[in-house]
């Protein structure tokens, strides 16, 4: 008796000294996301231990993994069903090391209603039990849209969106969302650049399918973005307002054309010189300004992602001598029914780490 209580004893004191052993904190990126958007929660673990330490899967169950709380009737927060189960590759945490992960839940949890949510991250300690951030509180809203186009696609129908939203009270940006409903399925749902608010883009489509866009994102200037027909990006280009030639000192703005043939072309205006100084952009923009591409037909990473710091946040890593690592969460399964639209095209809960060690090396994916 005295035997198994002493075990007992040295059992709790283990875990009670491995949990003071790590501190984790997590934040999203901002408090406001659009409906389908991706959510990034930015994790940090930190090894205030004197040992090193191993995050693994081998007790059965992620080493990290998310709690999703959805606001429900009477503001009561109820939990948010999971589609699918993360999967994040073993990782070292040595001692006084710090290493921030950055995942995509959006694939994970059917947020798939607009509403107020909050999200907690769980690490799973060897042998002793979990730690549990502090809850993190978000918004999911469907945003305004102000152009829609209907077309069949491989004998389906998709709708092609572009949706003016404000993640907060100074910018608004223009989206691109790509759904087929037939399917459930929401091909993209991407952030295609800063939008003047009082102006609407345009969109078109060429006979390959690929879709158009011009909007305003600036006194006098405009981005051009050219995207296949599942949304996934091609190219960006900025183009200004000229002179015109007559002397009348009147502006000529670009315009988006469609010809007879179906080719879609940027018309009026000139393109900006990439390395040429930008000017400041206008009051709605409160002053902030957006670099220009590094060349003409630059290719855009479609999963392009924000920089997080507290509050609206946007976060810098521990050390800019910083690896990024990679955790997978594995491949989607057909959803349930009922279940809200998976998001294609996207590495699941694709997670980045950093860490201020110099000599850290990618994480492989995780098995399965």
């Amino acid at each position: 008796m005295r035997r198994g209580l002493l075990g007992a004893i040295f059992l709790f004191a283990a875990a009670v000294a491995l949990h003071a052993q790590v501190q984790l904190t997590a934040q999203t990126i901002r408090s406001h996301f659009l409906l389908f958007e991706r959510v990034d929660v930015v994790v940090t673990l930190t090894n205030i231990g004197n040992t090193d330490l191993e995050l693994n899967n081998d007790e059965g169950r992620p080493w990290l993994s998310f709690m999703v709380m959805g606001e429900g009737e009477k503001h009561t927060f109820l939990p948010v069903h999971s589609e699918r189960e993360s999967n994040f590759a073993p990782m070292t945490l040595k001692m006084g090391e710090t290493k921030t992960l950055r995942v995509n839940i959006t694939p994970l949890y059917t947020m798939r209603a607009e509403g107020n949510y909050r999200v907690s991250a769980v690490v799973d300690l060897p042998g002793a039990g979990q730690i549990v951030t502090d809850p993190v509180s978000f918004t999911v809203e469907r945003g305004h849209v102000v152009q829609h186009t209907l077309r069949i696609v491989d004998t389906l129908e998709r709708d092609y969106s572009l949706i003016r939203f404000s993640p907060d009270s100074q910018d608004t940006s223009l989206y691109l969302r790509v759904e087929a409903p037939a399917e459930n399925t929401v091909y993209s749902n991407y952030a295609l650049g800063p939008l003047v608010s009082s102006v609407d883009p345009t969109m078109y489509f060429d006979p390959q399918g690929n879709v158009h866009v011009l909007q305003p994102m600036a006194q006098g200037t405009y981005l051009y973005t050219r995207a296949d027909e599942n949304g996934k990006l091609i190219a960006q280009r900025l183009f200004k307002s000229t002179m015109a030639d007559d002397g009348s000192g009147m502006r000529v703005r670009p315009l988006l054309v469609k010809t007879n043939d179906g080719s879609v072309f940027v018309s009026g205006g000139t393109e900006q010189d990439p390395n040429a100084p930008h000017e400041k952009l206008s009051d709605t923009q409160h002053g902030q300004k957006m670099m220009a591409p590094t060349s003409a037909d630059q290719q855009v990473e479609q999963d392009r992602l924000s920089q997080p710091q507290q509050g609206d946040s946007r976060q810098t890593v521990p050390s800019p001598d910083v690896t990024a690592a990679s955790a997978d969460s594995g491949s989607p399964g057909p959803p349930p029914p009922d279940s809200a639209p998976p998001l294609v095209g996207d590495p699941g809960a694709a997670a980045k780490a950093t860490s201020n060690d110099p000599s850290a090396t990618d994480l492989p994916p995780a098995g399965r």
